[in-house]
């Protein structure tokens, strides 16, 4: 049975973010300049063991939940060695449902879920073409209580439907031969007055039939079901389609598997779920039967079967291991039975599916027969082998062109379905195998020191794997390099794609982002963090992480104002910008603010747990590229574009150092000096409670009493910058004032003095 089944009639069975630590009772000493240093070291040291207490109970009730979601992208670059060697399982669903070509005519595929309540379906189908009249008229006769009882509810009914309706009714009460009768009888009526029912009662004559074991009967009624449908007849719960896999049960059960395996492909096709299902389970089941084994081998089709259900279910050959309730995902396909039916199949002499066959082959380690099967046949999966045999024997040129080769091959929008990650992981990537191929490429170019082949390859595959993608662009590559790559694949702002006129509006805000989009947002975000502003800002699509990091960028400009106060206005512009906005304008897609994610999410988490479960804080220690497959040239690039400082949400000490030039250059004792250092602390005291402190300690150093000085780093003013500049404004007057007093009697001594000198001239 399928978890998908065929709409037919109802009696037709079918086959924590920011934390408050310390809440605002931080204290100091009430004088409001704070106290001796010690004071101030308890003050944060209570601070922080309060933060470790709610990060722990944070981290106790986050963890279980991890489990279902959020969904991280998948990443290829931290498990390389697993990733060139292996190869990934097929996927039994995709690789049945090309076993035939899927046919040209409009047989309709109607399937549901096994929770769905498939009664309106059916009642919604019954009623089309139909008044409201004739569908009261079904209802009341599929709620008699016999046959007889349901023609009297009739009424007007077409004669086809109210037939179809007293056999439906029989065969609900399980009276098959009524059922029958009736279904004959509407089979029996001229075409054209059968237009709503004929293709029905065609499909449960072959239902009844098959229930008595009348298989020629049976398949004449399906295959009449599927000619009424081409010819137009109405098929709107998909019997026509559904109708293979019925035949198909039947034809199995006469002992003909291979007219079923061809009847179920068909069915799996045209997209059927049961059909796919079907073809599982009838390989399942031939593998424990070496008879039925035999009987598909001696058909292509059948032997295409077994070949699909050994590339993707190996794993359900494996013997259970009582030690081990988790196996891996990576244990080899060399089970005998795997082996034996591999060199059965091999020593054929004509082997349909042969790359299937190599990457059997390839996955139970039988490399010298995977290469002999693959050099023969020009498909993509037998390029892609080519390339894995050629990176294990050292190759790396005939590896590129096997991956340059197979990427071409496969079509861009080819999805295999879930398969496992392998290595030490239980995840699950979507396959998609012309991305895959490309990662893998770009992987191999990586690690040949080709810095901006790898960057072009994973871009090209950033549809799954741009965190991948995006550690090149943001760590790897040099700025410029950068720059010139996104100028020529993404040098305009893409065209947002609208989603589809009948998609949910809350699916839409779910659409995947453009990956052009994405490496012009990285680019414009590194341009900011290494000071190159003004080029920065063509590369922020989004109009209101443009006005913000325009806004940072006029801001620094205005740090070189003629007077101190515009400075320290213009940095601590800067600085609130930086703060409330440095993820979008300068946070690392990566490590250490992932960006990716929103910030929400830290995968190089410096924590640990001793083994009372107490949180272990070390320093924060950058990216570790290490292992096959990496270089000392990788090493060195990642170094160099290493966060400054390397911290989680580096932007927040970015935001702090710009707030504390906002105070170099203010007049120490006054409120806006006060002010903006406490709003630097506030910004830090809850993660980074050492770098609070030193601040804290600078403004007891240096900084006045202000009334606010016991809720320092938790409630802060806004900085006065105005009153500064009336201070220094008075000061200067002040001075000039007194500069006046002593400056107006020399000016009128200098003056008599001039004109005394002037009078004596001319009366010489």
């Amino acid at each position: 049975m399928s978890s998908k089944q065929s709409v037919a009639d109802a009696e037709a069975e079918v086959s924590c973010a920011r934390m408050v630590a310390g809440g605002r009772d931080v204290h100091v000493a009430p004088t409001g300049r704070g106290g001796v240093g010690r004071e101030v070291h308890v003050t944060f040291a209570r601070t922080a063991r309060r933060t470790v207490l709610v990060a722990v109970l944070c981290a106790a009730l986050a963890s279980p939940a991890l489990a279902c979601g959020p969904d991280f992208p998948v990443t290829l670059l931290d498990r390389r060695e697993w990733v060139m060697k292996g190869l990934p399982e097929g996927v039994f669903d995709f690789e049945v449902a090309r076993l035939l070509v899927k046919p040209t005519d409009t047989l309709a595929v109607v399937e549901w879920d096994s929770w769905e309540d498939t009664e309106p379906l059916r009642a919604q189908a019954e009623a089309a073409g139909l008044d409201a009249g004739a569908t009261a008229a079904i209802a009341a006769m599929r709620a008699a209580g016999n046959v007889d009882e349901a023609l009297g509810q009739a009424g007007n009914l077409p004669r086809d439907v109210a037939l179809y309706s007293a056999g439906a009714l029989a065969w609900n009460q399980q009276d098959f031969a009524t059922a029958l009768e009736y279904f004959q009888a509407v089979s029996a009526l001229p075409a054209s007055e059968r237009p709503h029912r004929g293709l029905w009662a065609s499909f449960m004559e072959g239902r009844a039939h098959a229930l008595n074991g009348n298989s020629t009967a049976a398949v004449e009624a399906f295959e009449r079901t599927r000619a009424l449908a081409r010819a137009g007849a109405s098929d709107p719960l998909g019997l026509a389609v559904a109708s293979l896999g019925e035949q198909a049960r039947v034809q199995r059960l006469a002992g003909d598997a291979a007219a079923a395996v061809r009847l179920y492909a068909e069915q799996a096709a045209r997209g059927s779920a049961s059909g796919r299902n079907s073809l599982l389970f009838v390989a399942r089941s031939a593998m424990a039967d070496p008879a039925a084994v035999d009987s598909l081998l001696t058909d292509e089709l059948g032997t295409r079967l077994l070949l699909a259900y050994l590339y993707s279910r190996y794993n359900e050959l494996i013997e259970p291991d009582p030690e081990n309730e988790y196996p891996s995902y990576d244990a080899p396909a060399d089970g005998p039975r795997l082996i034996a039916l591999l060199d059965r199949v091999a020593a054929a002499p004509n082997v349909p599916d042969p790359d299937r066959l190599a990457a059997i082959a390839y996955r139970a380690g039988r490399f010298e027969l995977a290469g002999k099967l693959a050099s023969g046949v020009e498909t993509p999966l037998a390029a892609w082998l080519r390339a894995k045999l050629a990176l294990r024997d050292g190759q790396l040129d005939v590896a590129a062109a096997a991956y340059a080769q197979a990427a071409k091959g496969f079509p861009a929008d080819e999805v295999w379905g879930e398969v496992p990650m392998g290595g030490e992981s239980y995840e699950r990537e979507q396959l998609q195998p012309r991305c895959r191929v490309q990662a893998e490429a770009g992987t191999l170019a990586l690690s040949r020191g080709d810095y901006l082949q790898a960057l072009e390859l994973l871009y090209a595959a950033a549809d799954v794997y741009w965190a991948d993608a995006a550690y090149i662009a943001e760590r790897v590559v040099t700025l410029d390099e950068l720059k010139t790559f996104v100028d020529r694949v993404a040098g305009s702002a893409p065209t947002p794609v609208a989603p589809a006129a009948d998609a949910a509006d809350e699916e839409s805000e779910y659409l995947p982002p453009n990956p052009g989009t994405q490496i012009r947002a990285l680019l414009a975000r590194r341009l900011m963090r290494e000071g190159r502003l003004d080029v920065a800002l063509a590369y922020f699509d989004d109009p209101a992480t443009r006005e913000q990091a325009a806004r940072y960028i006029a801001a620094r400009g205005g740090t070189k104002a003629w007077t101190r106060v515009g400075q320290a206005r213009a940095w601590f512009e800067a600085a609130e910008v930086a703060r409330w906005h440095g993820m979008q304008i300068m946070g690392y897609e990566g490590d250490p603010d992932y960006f990716i994610w929103g910030g929400d999410f830290d995968l190089n988490s410096p924590i640990t747990w001793d083994e009372d479960y107490n949180p272990i804080y070390n320093a924060r220690s950058d990216l570790k590229i290490e292992g096959p497959w990496t270089s000392a040239g990788e090493r060195e690039r990642v170094a160099a574009s290493r966060a400054q400082p390397l911290e989680r949400f580096h932007y927040r000490l970015v935001a702090a150092a710009h707030a504390g030039k906002a105070a170099d250059v203010l007049p120490p004792r006054s409120q806006a000096f006060a002010a903006v250092l406490c709003e630097a602390t506030r910004w830090l005291i809850d993660r980074q409670p050492e770098n609070a402190q030193d601040i804290y300690k600078r403004y007891l150093r240096e900084g006045p009493y202000v009334p606010w000085g016991a809720s320092f780093g938790r409630e802060c003013p806004a900085p006065d910058f105005a009153k500064v500049e009336g201070e220094i404004r008075a000061q200067w007057m002040h001075k000039a004032g007194r500069v006046a007093i002593f400056a107006v009697p020399i000016a009128l001594l200098l003056g008599v003095g001039l004109w005394w000198r002037r009078r004596r001239s001319a009366a010489t």
